[in-house]
């Protein structure tokens, strides 16, 4: 009984945790939550077993339908991790990777300049009420800071999107970029599962189902349009925004979750391989490589990450059922550098929740390089269950 309380009030304290931190503290996010009631009990038999890292690498062993882990060294490729490295999995915000490729090529082909000034208030068109709005509030205060009376640099913009995963700004920048660019980045890059990134507003106005027939297939052209006119119409555009703030996706957790099956997918194998060819600056050039590795940096300024490492960036995601990471790092305490893409995909609601309060999947992630003997934990555990 007692065991039963304390793990009662330990996922009321991560449920109330992940509802402030969306930044929907009111009536209409608990009308939400108590509304879910299904969701907040699946995979929570999961939740008592997961407070530590040990019991997160049990998990990872015992549930490949929700994992993929690729971690390699890039100069001994043949003895890394391949867990579920070919299953496709949503891309989510780590496709902003894609988005930051092209645009350092086209700031070193003179298509952009980097100093050209953006306003504000033209990233928060894009917005979606209700839709990641905590990382939306934190890539707004983050312009903010850098911009002066509301004007600030595309450079900077981009900066912002990955350190934020700001939906927002990642639509800005696909619209700035050019669908026709990223499409064919996507082929140069000859990716064999990877799908070219698409506006998120196109992408969850798609899945809503008082706007769209969520019965049929969206294509890519319908994801777009629908994204377009949520940026060129006004009247769309404020209806649009009106109605998620009263009914957000009008859809339970768990369809919100199984609703990722819809959005672009990669795998493991091929988003490490990227971090790969660009820790070796082999990513279209050395120039776009050390570009885009230093935008990537954004995380290394922590005192945690500096102790551990002597070289890391990342792009980490968080959605609904989805916790993601690729990266790549150097251990400060044996010098080798690793590729890594870690994909928690189609999570139970609850479990979700209980990870997403803690960010416990970013240190799993993190120290898979830096410490050998979670490293080889994983491993057993892989080895053990399958």
């Amino acid at each position: 009984m007692k065991r039963a309380l304390k793990f009662l009030l330990v996922f009321i304290a991560a449920t109330v945790v992940i509802v402030l931190a969306a930044g929907i503290p009111n009536y209409s996010a608990f009308k939400t939550l108590f509304s879910n009631t299904d969701g907040m009990r699946e995979g929570y038999e999961y939740v008592e077993k997961t407070f530590s890292l040990r019991g997160l690498t049990e998990f990872i062993g015992e549930h490949p339908e929700y994992m993929s882990v690729v971690s390699f060294n890039v100069d001994e490729p043949d003895s890394g991790i391949y867990y579920g490295a070919d299953i496709p999995r949503a891309q989510g915000a780590i496709s902003n990777l894609f988005l930051l490729i092209e645009y350092e090529r086209q700031v070193l082909e003179g298509k952009i300049d980097p100093d050209e000034p953006v306003q504000i208030s033209d990233i928060e068109r894009f917005f979606l009420p209700q839709i990641s709005e905590n990382a939306y509030n934190s890539s707004v205060e983050l312009l903010e800071a850098k911009s002066e009376d509301g004007v600030l640099t595309l450079d900077e913009a981009v900066a912002t999107m990955i350190a934020s995963n700001g939906l927002a700004i990642a639509d800005y920048v696909w619209f700035k970029l050019g669908r026709e660019n990223i499409f064919n980045l996507i082929d140069e890059l000859q990716l064999e599962v990877t799908e070219a990134p698409l506006p998120f507003s196109g992408l969850y106005l798609a899945i809503q189902p008082t706007i769209s027939d969520t019965n049929t297939t969206k294509s890519y052209d319908k994801i777009i349009e629908l994204a377009s006119r949520f940026n060129s119409d006004d009247t769309f555009n404020s209806e649009t925004k009106e109605l998620f703030r009263e009914e957000r996706l009008n859809l339970s957790f768990i369809q919100e979750k199984d609703a990722l099956a819809q959005f672009p997918q990669t795998t493991a194998m091929e988003m490490a391989s990227l971090m790969a060819q660009l820790q070796k600056d082999d990513l279209i050039s050395v120039e776009v490589s050390q570009a885009v590795k230093e935008k990537m940096k954004w995380v290394f300024g922590g005192e945690a990450i500096q102790r551990s490492f002597s070289n890391y960036g990342a792009i980490y995601d968080n959605r609904m059922g989805m916790l993601s990471g690729i990266d790549f790092g150097t251990s400060i305490y044996d010098g080798h550098t690793s590729a890594q893409a870690v994909f928690f995909d189609q999570l139970p609601v609850a479990f979700f929740i209980h990870l997403s309060a803690n960010h416990m999947q970013e240190d799993y992630q993190q120290r898979l390089i830096w410490d050998p003997a979670l490293y080889e934990t994983t491993v057993n555990e892989i080895e053990k269950n399958n």
